[in-house]
């Protein structure tokens, strides 16, 4: 990574921290309790897993976002919430903050272009070594696209003060 001291220091604040994570996701087979069990034994502290999403959890999901949410595709929800877990990615990616992850038992299922979100997971069925990689590669891409806003910021405050002393 380019910028390994911002990066430390976002994994830093992690530490003091932790990222929130929601996994969404109506098989149970997937993201199973041992998987989850041996995430936050790994330090993933703060993950939270639902089956389905009503009303409610939707409301929560946008009151109060998780810094990461994973979302199955089908069979999340009800038609009178959302069509699918596309709608709902698209949904929180327009009222929230949160950092959204979609996946599928079915490849074609991941192929929309009308949804943008920030990250695919193309392998749902994984061993929990495969998972806790899994996690680390999201929190990791969820950091860097994080800490761009506030590299852009000290490049600009940088330059800006670069540009003062030039021109004294």
């Amino acid at each position: 990574m380019k910028h390994k001291p911002l990066n430390g220091l976002g994994k830093l604040l992690m530490k003091i921290d932790n990222v929130s994570i929601c996994i969404i996701d109506d098989e149970d087979v997937y993201f199973n309790k041992a998987m989850l069990n041996t995430a936050k034994n790994s330090g993933f502290n703060e993950i939270d897993r639902y089956s389905k999403i009503d009303y409610a959890l939707l409301d929560r999901l946008q009151k109060n976002p998780y810094d990461i949410v994973v979302l199955d595709v089908q069979g999340i929800t009800e038609p009178s919430i959302a069509k699918d877990g596309m709608q709902i990615a698209s949904l929180l990616s327009r009222t929230t903050c949160s950092y959204i992850v979609i996946t599928s038992a079915h490849q074609f299922h991941l192929i929309n272009d009308m949804t943008k979100v920030d990250y695919i997971m193309e392998n749902k069925i994984q061993t929990t070594a495969d998972f806790i990689d899994e996690l680390i590669e999201i929190v990791d891409d969820f950091i860097s696209k994080k800490t761009s806003f506030y590299k852009k910021i000290i490049f600009k405050i940088g330059f800006s003060m670069f540009k003062k002393s030039i021109s004294q």
